[in-house]
């Protein structure tokens, strides 16, 4: 049986189905090699009925959906296409800022912080000199948002990345559908994070990122900032659970704050309904 056949296995869920082919498979060979009885499993089962109905594979299979879904799969939401496909044929700019918003509500994070956004720029543009290229990485749909800096005299372009082509092609055509300067690239932050040196702007968003990757790979928030160059980074953690149904104290921040201190930075905090942002000078 061939890897590509346990990949598709892997993303049939429909929240998984846009990541890379090729970072599914990454995922399941690092499983393997921990895992080589499996390997073993695998390489004896005459066809993908036989292996798929053995324990270990649905072991397997449990968890390395959970994994994926720690990065990506759990913040997927809705029909984007659709309502791009709407946002592109919207003549009325108030409609189709209205779109727009939608549109943010079909990933989760960008959907929590919705009604939030005003006040975020508000900060940030009283905080921060006013950015010609703002650098998003684990962007999500969050460079979406837009809209929401004009309001504070912020109209910058856009560096965004994340983890999966298809959803960073995506994001593409939104930017050149809705005339937003931004380029998109597509980054596994894990392994690729000596390329966000490469990246120059005025200042890096990490919304709701670094507790993610810590879950993949502990200690990578420390080679992320060792590359980051930009002047400011700002940097948030959720302060609830998602669903809003458990309130995630400030004392889980301890090891970040500290991560700061080693590295000699100075920052300062606000707080809106669900997160708790790290406004940083570097």
């Amino acid at each position: 049986m061939a890897i590509e056949d346990l990949v598709k296995l892997v993303k049939s869920k429909k929240e998984l189905e846009n990541l890379d082919d090729q970072y599914v498979q990454e995922k399941l060979e690092r499983y393997f090699e921990a895992h080589p009885k499996i390997l073993e499993k695998l390489a004896a089962s005459k066809t993908i009925e036989q292996f798929t109905r053995s324990k270990v594979y649905k072991e397997m299979l449990k968890h390395l959906r959970k994994s994926l879904r720690t990065v990506y799969g759990v913040f997927q939401k809705g029909d984007r296409y659709g309502l791009l496909n709407m946002i592109a044929k919207e003549s009325d700019l108030d409609r189709q800022k209205m779109l727009v918003g939608e549109l943010l509500q079909t990933h989760t994070s960008t959907k929590e912080r919705l009604a939030d956004y005003y006040i975020i720029y508000k900060e940030l543009s009283e905080r921060l000199p006013a950015p010609n290229i703002v650098i998003d990485l684990g962007c999500g749909l969050n460079p979406l948002s837009h809209q929401y800096m004009e309001r504070h005299g912020w109209s910058p372009k856009w560096i965004a990345t994340d983890i999966s082509t298809a959803d960073m092609e995506f994001l593409q055509t939104c930017f050149d559908t809705l005339d937003i300067p931004g380029k998109t690239l597509r980054l596994d932050l894990t392994k690729d994070y000596e390329k966000i040196k490469n990246l120059k702007g005025d200042v890096t968003f990490l919304f709701k990122l670094l507790d993610s990757l810590e879950e993949v790979e502990r200690h990578i928030s420390y080679k992320i900032f060792d590359n980051i160059t930009t002047p400011y980074i700002v940097t948030s953690f959720p302060t609830r659970s998602l669903g809003g149904k458990k309130t995630i104290a400030k004392a889980s921040r301890t090891w970040f704050e500290r991560l700061l201190k080693r590295k000699n930075l100075k920052w300062e905090t606000f707080n809106t309904e669900n997160e708790l942002f790290y406004v940083i000078k570097t």
